[in-house]
């Protein structure tokens, strides 16, 4: 029988995180799914340890290509997917209950709806953070916030397969790749919501692949080009670049003065734990 979703994870040696993608999947109220877990090469047990998951579980199907990249790893598990409704899933965070049954009722209830998110809490291990960061819930302000942050978390993001297949897939960048599959999923028309609740827990640590593979600076300066991209593709009012530059001098603000100015600013709608 064909799944409503297809729950899709990627996997580079993520042994120390099997409590946390895997049982907040596999525990969600909503039940008409499949766990498609596509492991890009690890080299620690990561790898036997989904396939002996895949022998008690059913609704677990394990994927082995070889070492892809973060990129093309997502979009080699988007195209396993058998379901009409695609989640995101790192595998490093974790799912509330709740967040497949909430965000399926709202595709359902809305065909142009190409993607949907949540408030979710994000626990930063790096500046000793812990906070629900609520994004905007309606289209027009989340595109308008692309000009500013990531409106989305991909963590959070499940998205209609038509809307993936739009696009071309997800882009093959290593870095924003959420961020410029959005600019191009609203470029195509496609509407966006987050829902109102939290709906799962989002990590950053110094470990991910993520903050590996780039300098900070480097991250906020190619953010800014993307902040900038969003405001010329979508046609969103120039004065919006102002966010673009501002994100320059972000990456050089020491960190206990961040959370100050995004609260302050009104930059990110956010509330403690």
């Amino acid at each position: 029988m064909t799944p409503r979703v297809s729950v899709v994870s990627t996997v580079y040696n993520g042994a120390p995180y099997f409590d946390r993608a895997i049982p907040g999947i596999l525990g969600q109220t909503f039940e008409d799914f499949e766990f498609i877990l596509v492991d890009d090469g690890s080299v620690d047990r990561s790898l036997d340890r989904l396939r002996e998951l895949a022998a008690s579980d059913p609704r677990v199907r394990v994927f082995a290509p070889g070492r892809l990249g973060a990129a093309a790893a997502y979009n080699f598990g988007v195209a396993q997917a058998r379901g009409e409704y695609v989640a995101r899933q790192d595998f490093d965070d974790r799912s509330f209950p709740e967040r497949l049954r909430l965000q399926v009722a709202l595709l359902d209830a809305e065909p142009d709806l190409g993607i949907v998110g949540g408030y979710y809490v994000l626990v930063d291990e790096r500046r000793g953070e812990r906070y629900v960061r609520m994004p905007p819930t309606e289209r027009r302000p989340i595109v308008t916030a692309m000009a500013r942050y990531v409106p989305i978390a991909h963590t959070t993001a499940t998205f209609r397969r038509r809307a993936w297949e739009d696009v071309g897939g997800y882009p093959l960048v290593n870095n924003l790749i959420d961020l410029r599959f959005y600019v191009r999923v609203a470029k195509r028309g496609w509407r966006f919501a987050n829902v109102p609740e939290v709906v799962g827990e989002h990590y950053v640590h110094d470990e991910s692949w993520f903050h590996r593979s780039l300098k900070y600076v480097e991250r906020q300066r190619d953010l800014a080009r993307v902040q900038a991209e969003s405001v010329r593709e979508l046609g969103l009012p120039r004065w919006m670049y102002v966010y673009s530059l501002g994100r320059h001098a972000y990456a050089y603000i020491p960190p206990g003065w961040k959370r100050a100015l995004r609260r302050g600013a009104g930059l990110s709608r956010e509330r403690d734990v």
